[in-house]
C-alpha cells in the first residue's frame, strides 16, 4: 500500500514567547515492511539551527533551535510512505518452544532488550491482570497476545486525549478508559510483566475515511523467530498495512512528536490536524 501523510502541528501564544530547543519525532521511520519515499518538514518561525540525527533506538529525530521570540509555532510534516505487511500473521515462533508462555530469551537477546523488559511501575493488579489473559489463553503466546488485545478494546472505554504522556498502566486498568496512548502503555506493562520485550510505537493509522484522523499509538512485542510485532488494542488487531509508524521507543515520553518548551507570560493553544490517503504508486 502507498499513502500520503500530512501532519500540521501549530501552537498559538497570547503573547510573544522565546522558545526552547525543542525535539520532534514527524519523519516516518523506516524497517523490514514500511518504506519511507519521501519527506519534507515546514517549520515557522524558521530554526536558527536544526539538527537531524538517528537516535539510539533507531528512530529519526529532529532537535530545533530558536532565538528570535514568537507568538506561533508552526509545524507541517509531509511524507510518503510504502507498506507491504499485508498478513501480519505471515510469522512463526521458533524455536517452537516460544509457543507457550513464559518466554525465556537468549542471553545475547535478554542483553540487547533490557530496556524493553523493564517492570519500573508494574504493579501487583497489572500482574494479576495478566495473569488471569494468560490463563485464559492457556498460556498460549500468540493467543495470550490476541486475547489482551481483545479485552482492552472491548471492555475498556476509549477517548480521545489529543495531549499529554501515557497514564500510568495502574490508571488506566483501574478506570478502564484510556486514549490509544494509554491502552499501548497499558498493553506494554502487561507484556513486560510476562517477560515479553515490549516497546511503544507513535504513528498513524488508516481507518475510515470519514471524520478526523488524529495520531495513533500501538505496542510491539519482539517475538523470536517472528522479531518486532505490532498489537493494537484500540483497533483490536495485529499492525498491518494500514499502521505507518513514526517512532518505537521502551519510553513512550521520548517519542512525543513534539517535546519543548517556552518562557514567557503567555498562554498556550494547539492546533492540529492529521490526513492519512492512499495514493497512487510512489516510483
Amino acid at each position: 500500500m502507498h499513502y500520503r501523510v500530512r501532519h500540521q502541528l501549530i501552537y498559538n501564544y497570547s503573547s510573544a514567547v522565546t522558545l526552547s530547543p525543542h525535539r520532534i519525532y514527524l519523519q516516518p521511520r523506516s524497517t523490514s515492511y514500511q518504506s519511507l519515499r519521501s519527506f519534507k518538514i515546514q517549520i515557522f518561525p524558521e530554526p536558527d539551527k536544526t539538527v537531524c540525527i538517528t537516535d539510539s533506538e533507531g528512530n529519526t529525530r529532529h532537535l530545533l533551535f530558536f532565538s528570535s521570540p514568537t507568538t506561533e509555532l508552526q509545524l507541517n510534516a509531509e511524507s510518503e510512505i510504502e507498506t507491504t505487511l499485508s498478513n501480519p500473521f505471515d510469522f512463526i515462533l521458533y524455536p517452537f518452544e516460544f509457543q507457550k508462555l513464559p518466554i525465556k530469551y537468549s542471553d545475547e537477546e535478554r542483553r540487547l532488550l533490557a530496556t524493553y523488559l523493564e517492570k519500573e511501575g508494574i504493579t501487583p493488579s497489572v500482574e494479576q491482570f495478566t495473569k488471569l489473559i494468560a490463563t485464559e489463553s492457556r498460556w498460549d503466546t500468540l493467543q495470550f497476545l490476541i486475547r489482551l488485545n481483545e479485552f482492552i478494546h472491548e471492555e475498556f472505554t476509549y477517548e480521545i486525549r489529543e495531549t499529554g504522556f501515557p497514564q500510568e498502566p495502574d490508571f488506566t486498568l483501574q478506570h478502564r478508559k484510556g486514549s490509544c496512548r494509554d491502552y499501548a502503555n497499558l498493553y506494554m506493562a502487561c507484556c513486560r510483566s510476562l517477560g515479553l520485550a515490549a516497546r511503544f510505537v507513535s504513528g498513524y493509522y488508516m481507518g475510515s475515511s470519514e471524520g478526523p484522523q488524529y495520531l495513533h499509538a500501538w505496542t510491539e512485542v519482539y517475538l523470536p523467530g517472528a522479531g518486532w510485532r505490532g498489537f493494537d488494542p484500540t483497533q483490536n488487531c495485529l499492525a498491518a498495512d494500514s499502521h505507518l509508524i513514526l517512532a518505537a521507543s521502551a519510553s513512550p515520553e521520548m517519542i512525543s512528536p513534539v517535546h519543548g518548551t517556552y518562557t514567557g507570560q503567555a498562554e498556550s493553544n494547539l492546533e492540529t490536524l492529521v490526513a492519512v490517503t492512499p495514493s497512487e504508486i510512489l516510483y
